[in-house]
């Protein structure tokens, strides 16, 4: 391939998420942990490891596998699901772009039987948590992933959490599809200034290791403490006017973690990928790659994905995504969105962001309304389609109740500190999601 010379083809790579108006689609993507019976992570290695589950994965789908290092991490099916796995042998689910609800629930549904007949082989656990209630991560062995290789030891240095992030989190993602440049920036805009709401309503990481974290959302406070030049809430694209000129800069400017040279990934932290563009000397498929490596709030992949909510129950991801539709493929509904926390300078947008991770739906705002009550108005703006609406009866039901996951997990351990034993496996026979075919 070719090296890149030229600026339009750093432009192209987002342009490929454009698609015609009315006919964009939704993708979902949902991590959970794997627990074996005595709420231990199982490990990726060895006899009944995460390695093992995927080889059965493998013959039951015939999905095509993925190796890495000679190690099996992903499997992906003729028409583009994919099983993937996280540096601390979490297990993802990646849909297709989907033209409906229906259809992304079908596909969720198969899912859900495959994960359901490994459960009554081995006993395991799926749990839909945000952070793993049992392990700190340096119980936890790595996955045998070579970008790893070079990611775990750049966020070793990058700060505290960077670890806590790779081995012991879990997320939902949600993609979905923009019309032309300005649509693009628009919805990235949006889902900029509607962080911290969106993290309240999808609080779901009280327990880390055996203890209360002390946030409910203690997967969002991670990614505060992880690389802030490649994660958080940035400034210039809560503004309005941004382009794709303004996005192409900031990744030019981003630190390389690695590029791919013969299939084998070849060690560029640190470095500038800025520099290595101006002297021809990366290719289309390098820069591809560097998108891949932020890890904000929101980013283009080339489709916006959105990255704000913890790991979840997959109805309450169903609702997340009817939610995007209802938002996001709307043009009242978004701009009226957008007018709902326009007035956050970016200082009361950061402290909002903080008052999700830490109180959820229960923290305050700097104009002194609560999260729930931006939550509870984000839902009546949504405008999802007639087929989308029932999917968002999870939501509904938990801003009526006014408490997140997160907080409903609370009021069952009052008492703080440590737990264990019993009211450990209160939190996990809550989450962990009984899959049946």
């Amino acid at each position: 391939m070719k090296p890149l010379f030229h600026h339009s083809q750093l432009r192209a790579a987002l342009e490929k998420g454009h698609c015609e108006p009315g006919t964009g689609k939704l993708g979902l993507e949902f991590e959970q942990f794997i627990l074996d019976k005595r709420c231990n992570t199982v490990s990726y290695f060895g006899t009944g490891g995460v390695e093992e589950i995927l080889k059965t994965l493998q013959e039951r789908t015939g999905w095509e596998p993925y190796l890495d290092q000679g190690h099996l991490v992903a499997l992906t099916a003729a028409d583009g699901r994919a099983i993937t796995l996280e540096p601390g042998g979490q297990i993802e689910f990646g849909s297709t772009p989907c033209a409906d609800m229906q259809a992304l629930n079908a596909e969720v549904a198969h899912y859900r039987g495959l994960l359901a007949g490994i459960r009554e082989d081995t006993g395991y656990c799926f749990l839909a948590l945000g952070a793993n209630p049992s392990q700190r991560p340096d119980e936890i062995r790595r996955l045998p992933k070579s970008r790893y290789d070079y990611m775990e030891p750049w966020l070793q240095e990058a700060d505290e959490l960077g670890i806590w992030m790779m081995k012991t989190t879990a997320g939902v993602q949600v993609n979905f599809d923009h019309y032309d440049e300005a649509d693009a920036m628009r919805k990235l805009r949006a889902v900029y200034m509607l962080a911290p709401v969106f993290n309240a309503m999808f609080a779901n990481s009280l327990v880390r290791a055996g203890e209360l974290s002390g946030f409910m959302s203690w997967r969002g406070h991670v990614w505060t403490k992880t690389d802030n030049s490649r994660c958080g809430i940035f400034e210039r694209f809560t503004k309005p006017g941004c382009t794709f000129d303004d996005y192409i800069e900031w990744m030019l400017d981003i630190p390389m973690l690695f590029l791919e040279r013969g299939g084998k990934p070849v060690d560029k932290r640190g470095q500038s990928f800025r520099a290595m563009y101006e002297a021809g000397e990366v290719t289309e498929a390098d820069w591809d790659l560097h998108l891949s490596t932020p890890f904000p709030e929101v980013r283009f992949r080339p489709q916006v994905e959105l990255r704000c909510a913890d790991a979840v129950p997959p109805h309450y991801a169903l609702a997340l995504t009817a939610l995007v539709e209802g938002l996001f493929y709307d043009d009242d509904a978004l701009k009226q969105a957008i007018a709902l926390t326009e007035h956050w300078n970016h200082g009361e947008r950061l402290e909002a962001w903080h008052q999700a991770h830490r109180s959820a739906l229960a923290g305050t705002t700097a104009d002194g309304k609560k999260l729930l009550d931006y939550a509870r108005e984000l839902l009546h703006l949504a405008k999802p389609s007639a087929t989308a609406d029932p999917f968002l009866d999870p939501l509904r039901e938990l801003l009526d109740d006014g408490r997140s996951l997160a907080e409903r997990t609370a009021l069952e351990l009052e008492g703080g500190g440590q737990i264990g034993g019993a009211d450990l496996e209160a939190v996990l026979s809550q989450y962990c999601c009984a899959y049946t075919s």
